[in-house]
């Protein structure tokens, strides 16, 4: 066993004690606007690589930053959650990292985490055996859409073996890492974006977006005879169809739907809620009347609809067109060592490849 597997085995068991707060001797420093947008911007990159029809193009939150530096000061490796400033929110994604030294470059913290990768099965959503995997996944979860992280050099790192280190962290909304679920969707970018239109940004959903322009470039596609709203980017779906581009079947695909006496589930005005909606949305279109079921609805019956080639033909035509939405690793450092937050549909957080922790949290959806 190498030395660097016996100091993962240490950090494993240890992370099972109760936190002991260690203030570094350092004074914290102020992340730079250049190592934020470095931050950002390879999320970015990285997400795009993916191939994935819902990933969301990723931003720095403030908030999420000032809590993260809360967390890395105290110097104690393992997570926390502190309540995000001015909130009672503490569920969100966590990535750690640290690397002995008093340098550190963000950009390779976060390769790192993507990195892990190599050791993931997409199609089973497993990570191979005595392998790290969670820290990947929430990089590249899908409807991850803002990112904070904040960094600080620790004198003493409890729980951890290591002495002069640089401590990482980067705290996500809304979170993932949910069980058996896949990080994205494959296909084509921006087809199947979470808030239903396909506004566009370098090949990721554009959330920010109300109407075509400068990084809000329509690349909805409208299936099953779906009627396609250009100045929303929207897809009307035929009965019988939902989803943002109309290919899933119109039902409740939830036993949590509809709830019975003998089954609390979701009630309908779960709908509606700030924290869930979107998920009981996704799950329960039916009940939540995002769709009208049809049992005889026919598969493939009218050719879909592109909003791309729509674009592109009204630019050809002699008339013009008003729309100009057209536009569109190292690891050659010291190696350092990286923690993830596993959410697990209200379930226990497991961290560091095999060894189960006794740390529980509960899920809860933001933005």
């Amino acid at each position: 066993m190498s030395v660097y597997m016996k100091l993962l085995v240490v950090i494993s068991l240890t992370l099972t004690l109760s936190h002991v707060v260690v203030h570094s001797a350092r004074v914290r420093r102020k992340m730079t606007d250049k190592e934020k947008s470095d931050i950002v911007n390879h999320h970015n990159v990285l997400r795009e690589r993916e191939g994935a029809s819902n990933m969301e193009y990723m931003t720095w939150n403030e908030s999420l930053a000032t809590a993260t530096a809360e967390l890395v000061a105290q110097c104690n490796w393992g997570h926390a959650f502190p309540p995000l400033p001015g909130t009672k929110i503490t569920s969100y994604g966590q990535n750690l990292f640290m690397v002995s030294g008093e340098k550190i470059d963000v950009k390779k913290g976060i390769q790192d985490w993507y990195d892990e990768k190599r050791d993931y099965d997409y199609e089973k959503t497993l990570c191979a055996n005595d392998k790290i995997c969670g820290y990947y996944t929430q990089v590249v979860w899908a409807t991850s859409r803002q990112v904070g992280c904040a960094y600080h050099y620790c004198t003493a790192m409890k729980n951890s073996g290591f002495s002069k280190a640089q401590y990482l962290a980067c705290n996500y909304i809304p979170g993932g890492n949910f069980a058996k679920e896949k990080p994205y969707k494959k296909g084509t970018p921006c087809s199947k974006c979470g808030s239903g239109a396909g506004w566009c940004k370098d090949g990721l959903c554009n959330s920010q977006c109300s109407k075509a322009g400068k990084d809000c470039t329509c690349k909805a596609i409208c299936h099953n005879c779906a009627k396609l709203d250009r100045e929303a980017c929207r897809c009307s779906c035929a009965d019988g169809w939902s989803g943002p581009d109309c290919l899933e079947r119109c039902e409740d695909r939830s036993e949590q739907c509809n709830p019975a006496s003998d089954n609390p589930g979701w009630p309908p005005e779960m709908c509606s809620d700030h924290e869930h909606g979107r998920m009981v949305k996704r799950n329960c279109p039916v009940m939540c009347k995002m769709c009208k079921p049809d049992p005889d609805a026919e598969a493939e019956k009218c050719p879909p609809v592109y909003a791309a080639a729509e674009s592109a033909m009204s630019t050809k035509s002699p008339a013009g067109s008003d729309d100009d939405d057209d536009d569109d690793n190292d690891d050659n450092n010291t190696k350092g060592y990286n923690g993830s937050q596993h959410q697990q549909h209200c379930s226990t957080v497991e961290l560091l490849s095999h060894v189960t922790l006794s740390l529980t949290i509960t899920w809860k959806a933001l933005l």
